[in-house]
């Protein structure tokens, strides 16, 4: 069978929704399946899926923003594209295509599924468009298209705006982790990691302002941050006043899992959520996590056994959880592997790719599962 694969933006290779597509394009081409991609812009993204020996359309018109003239010649686009390329599936992930590709499929009677990887309508004000979005959502829930939440709370919000129950499923995001056997607990100050692009969703403000607490708290610590984005040089700026080697910018590798393995706590500070992929490969590596409490976190997260969940934008607590693991090395150790069982149960990379594949007819579902 084929299977299309569309993603919105190619402008980076560090995002939770692009690892998420390679994974399960690479579980299907495992598995018989051909796969093709349709990805907006023509970014470095697409670029890392042809040197992966898929075939890539890229969507050079293709805007994050709404813009009519452009979205329709994206959506005739898209047609003309299922048509040739004659997918039995199409898996359309993040916002705007999948908008356009639930249309494109319905045009063209294909079976289809839209993977937000984190509602797109969530109510915060740093979402600023949250009510165009909750209104498209609503006008969309019409087409036949199936809806796949990467957790309880993505299904919540669906329900919550009128879409009805039976074109809702949800497939818990999964993750590998990376084992390092010679990491152990030091004298050396704790070292906090962070994957985080610089864009409106990330709440860095939050973040540098529970770093400042620590260092007015005479805390030793170490922050490395790994990310890119269009705000990097404000993000770098409300960090320029700490002592050398306390902050690091680290910009973006492929292989993070490495650098998590390497550190001693995750961090998350976010304004929206659906089920954060970094926050399960930190979970994958035996790392305790301190994250905002937003979206599905709260599904990851044991607290004060595995982690600890900040109110959004509160520094102050957001500052106490990373002082409990500067002050009591332990927990660094208790914590990590209460999140590494949790993950076992329910994270695993294995379990979330075998649940795509049946669900798209890659894979025939275990009798009696």
């Amino acid at each position: 069978m084929k299977v299309l694969i569309g993603m919105t933006r190619s402008d980076t290779i560090v995002s939770g929704s692009f690892k998420h597509i390679c994974q399960i394009g690479e579980k299907f081409r495992k598995e018989g399946a051909e796969v093709v991609y349709a990805i907006g812009g023509n970014g470095e993204a697409i670029d890392k899926l042809r040197d992966s020996g898929f075939k890539v359309h890229a969507l050079t018109d293709l805007k994050r923003e709404v813009s009519p003239l452009s979205d329709l010649f994206s959506l005739l686009k898209l047609v003309r594209l299922i048509l040739c390329e004659k997918p039995q599936v199409c898996s359309w992930h993040t916002a705007k295509i999948g908008a356009l590709g639930r249309m494109a499929a319905m045009l063209t009677f294909k079976r289809s599924y839209y993977v937000p990887h984190g509602v797109p309508f969530v109510n915060t004000p740093e979402n600023k468009g949250y009510k165009k979005y909750q209104l498209i959502e609503k006008m969309l829930s019409i087409l036949p298209s199936k809806i796949i939440g990467v957790c309880e709370f993505d299904k919540n919000e669906y329900l919550r705006i009128g879409v009805p129950d039976k074109k809702l499923l949800v497939i818990r995001n999964g993750m590998l982790g990376k084992e390092n056997n010679t990491w152990q607990l030091t004298d050396k100050p704790v070292h906090f990691i962070t994957a985080a692009r610089f864009e409106d969703q990330k709440d860095y403000v939050t973040l540098s302002a529970a770093c400042h607490q620590l260092l007015a708290a005479n805390k030793a610590f170490t922050l490395s941050i790994y990310g890119d984005g269009q705000y990097e040089s404000e993000v770098k700026a409300r960090f320029a006043d700490f002592p050398e080697g306390m902050i690091h910018f680290c910009g973006v590798v492929d292989n993070f899992a490495d650098k998590l393995a390497e550190a001693d706590v995750f961090i998350l500070s976010s304004f929206w959520e659906g089920l954060p992929r970094s926050i399960i490969e930190a979970m994958a590596c035996k790392k305790a996590v301190v994250t905002s409490d937003v979206g599905g976190c709260s599904e990851l997260i044991i607290e004060q056994k595995s982690g600890y969940l900040v109110p959004i934008r509160d520094a102050k607590i957001m500052a106490q959880s990373m002082i409990e693991y500067v002050d009591d090395k332990q927990k660094v150790v208790d914590h990590g592997l209460a999140a590494y069982t949790l993950y076992k149960q329910k994270y695993s990379l294995p379990v979330m790719l075998t649940s795509y594949a049946e669900e798209y007819g890659v894979l025939k579902p275990k009798q009696g599962v």
